[in-house]
């Protein structure tokens, strides 16, 4: 399996293009949610709130579809210094992955810029910006970053308002009205998009809710069923040893056997997620975990998995959770993979003092309603499954001050991606 560059038309592709702007004079604007993330928001309502408190009226809406054919000069400009400071800061540049895509993405810009002075500004594209900042909420874009980035357009829009200095459109009194007009949308611009982060939050705060009450009873149970777990391992074991050879008999045991490893290895995510253990870090070479962990997955055998640069790499890490982290994307990938093994593919690069994790599969991928709950503990969409996987992923990657995202490939299957620091050293 070739690796490619997230597609540009994935969610995750419009990451850092800011929300268009907001605001218009429909007040009667269709009722709508956004139920792709974590609750359902109405964004006609909110979106009428927001214009209301900041002022936002049927002037602002005209100047701006009035200005649209002299500030479209600008949009280039506009565009250059948003992908500069991007550049410039290595934690926004680090969400693209190649200069190619950048340059994809400045068309994509150009769209949104043309599209902030349409003069349309209900319900309906509250929804389509607002998904913007969800993407940016999957791939962990630290919120400053997003207001510093949406300054940037501000800053950028209101040097192309005073290019129309001397044009008899707008005169001093109109120019201050448009100005006031692109602060207004920046500010609705601004809200929306930490709404988003808010939204967010409120998962987070869920899932913490379903642990906590988890965890009052994850040891209690976690002790009680490992005992007779272990008499069954053993018994199936015996049994092997005593019992003639015989086909029946001998896809029975697998059976057993399989489904006591099933089951342990429940009562193992159950009492990790319990746990919340702070990790145990040490100097680590992560090529070894990386191929321990890739051959401890039942029927991994044909998984293509490598290490960049090299299989030398140490970190200061905690061997143990990096090893679960990987075997439990390895298995959802192999679970998802429509070619078996070779349908999966596992890339651990050393850059830019990180180690990126990639582990992605060639199945059917995340549907869009699926996305957003993907690492919420107790979620899952399998048959079989309990919900506890990506949950504890989600907080091995942050307790080890990093982060994990999830994305479809544009050539069909899911992608998986979590990024840890990768110091030489113990972290203070």
């Amino acid at each position: 399996m070739e690796l490619e560059p997230r597609p540009l038309d994935s969610p995750a592709d419009e990451a850092l293009l800011p929300l268009a702007a907001l605001g218009g004079f429909r007040p009667h604007a269709t009722h709508t949610t956004a139920p792709w993330y974590g609750h359902a928001v109405n964004g006609a309502a909110l979106l009428q709130e927001l214009m209301s408190y900041v002022q936002f009226g049927s002037e602002d809406a005209a100047l701006l579809v009035e200005a649209r054919p002299y500030l479209a000069a600008s949009f280039p400009d506009v565009i250059d210094a948003f992908y500069v400071a991007i550049e410039a800061q290595p934690r926004a540049r680090a969400v693209f992955e190649d200069g190619a895509q950048i340059e994809r993405q400045k068309h994509m810009l150009g769209g949104w810029l043309e599209r902030v002075f349409e003069g349309v500004y209900d319900g309906a594209y509250y929804e389509s910006r607002a998904r913007i900042g969800y993407a940016h909420v999957r791939i962990g874009l630290d919120p400053a970053l997003m207001v510093a980035a949406m300054n940037v357009v501000r800053t950028e829009l209101h040097a192309a308002v005073e290019t129309l200095v001397g044009r008899p459109e707008f005169p001093g009194s109109r120019r201050v009205a448009l100005h006031r007009a692109v602060d207004r949308i920046c500010d609705i611009d601004s809200a929306i998009m930490l709404e988003t982060y808010r939204d967010d939050y409120a998962v987070r705060i869920r899932g913490t809710e379903k642990l906590a009450a988890l965890g009052q009873v994850a040891g209690t149970i976690g002790h009680e069923l490992r005992n007779p777990l272990a008499v069954m391992e053993t018994s199936v074991h015996l049994l092997r040893s005593r019992l003639p050879e015989d086909a029946k008999t001998t896809r029975h045991l697998d059976r057993l056997a399989a489904q006591v490893v099933l089951c342990t290895n429940i009562v193992r995510d159950l009492m990790d997620l319990a746990r919340d253990r702070a990790p145990n870090r040490s100097e680590t070479r992560i090529g070894d975990v990386l191929a321990e962990a890739v051959s401890s997955v039942p029927e991994s055998e044909g998984v293509i998995s490598r290490m960049l640069p090299d299989d030398d790499v140490v970190c200061f890490v905690d061997p143990l959770q990096l090893r679960q982290l990987l075997v439990n994307l390895v298995t959802n990938a192999l679970q998802a993979a429509s070619s078996g093994p070779a349908g999966v593919a596992v890339t651990v690069e050393h850059a830019g003092g990180e180690l990126r994790i990639r582990v992605e599969d060639d199945g059917a991928g995340i549907p869009d309603d699926v996305r957003p709950r993907l690492f919420e503990p107790l979620f899952t969409t399998r048959m079989r499954g309990v919900g506890f996987g990506l949950a504890l992923c989600r907080r091995i990657a942050e307790q080890h001050g990093g982060q994990i995202r999830a994305s479809n490939r544009a050539e069909g299957g899911a992608r998986f991606e979590a990024t840890l620091p990768c110091t030489t050293e113990t972290p203070p």
